[in-house]
């Protein structure tokens, strides 16, 4: 595969993981509230991940230079990525613009794309305590996450890199 070829697999599987996952959510969320929506994605966020791993034949996962669980931790090379994002986003880039990413890794290719704050739904797990972080959801986050650090964003926002491996 070319690298045009390796980014459209890595862009479609990272689509199609968002798509399932916020579907899961906005689902929740008119089922229970932000609450629910909150206690459900501890449990249901990593089966979706893993399900869509299995799925395409890949290793899906979100990851954070602000964690919510220790499971999403970076490994080096996502820590790179996502610090290069860090810096470009000080140095004056928009986080809509920083693109996806894909890199030959020895045996395996590993494909980023950047995950932004963009829909309103988000804000109410992640977003600014006392404005749209949701008190009954953010119980639910601090009891299940005692060392989370994935709250204060605002829309636009960078939140972290969505990580797709597969064998080269």
């Amino acid at each position: 595969m070319d690298e045009g070829q390796l980014m459209e697999k890595g862009g479609a599987i990272a689509a199609a993981s968002f798509s399932a996952l916020s579907a899961r959510l906005a689902l929740a969320m008119e089922e229970g509230g932000p609450s629910y929506a909150a206690a459900f994605c501890t449990i249901a966020a990593p089966l979706i991940t893993d399900s869509m791993s299995g799925v395409h034949g890949v290793h899906v996962k979100r990851t954070s230079d602000r964690l919510r669980g220790p499971h999403n931790a970076p490994d080096t090379h996502e820590k790179e990525r996502l610090n290069e994002a860090l810096l470009r986003i000080a140095q004056g880039t928009p986080p809509a613009e920083l693109g996806d990413q894909v890199f030959v890794l020895g045996d395996s290719i590993a494909f980023y794309r950047p995950i932004i704050i963009a829909m309103p739904l988000c804000l109410a797990c992640h977003g600014e305590p006392g404005e749209t972080l949701d008190s009954a959801a953010h119980a639910v986050i601090r009891e299940r996450y005692p060392a989370d650090a994935a709250i204060g964003y605002r829309p636009g926002d960078f939140r972290g890199l969505w990580s797709i491996r597969w064998p080269r």
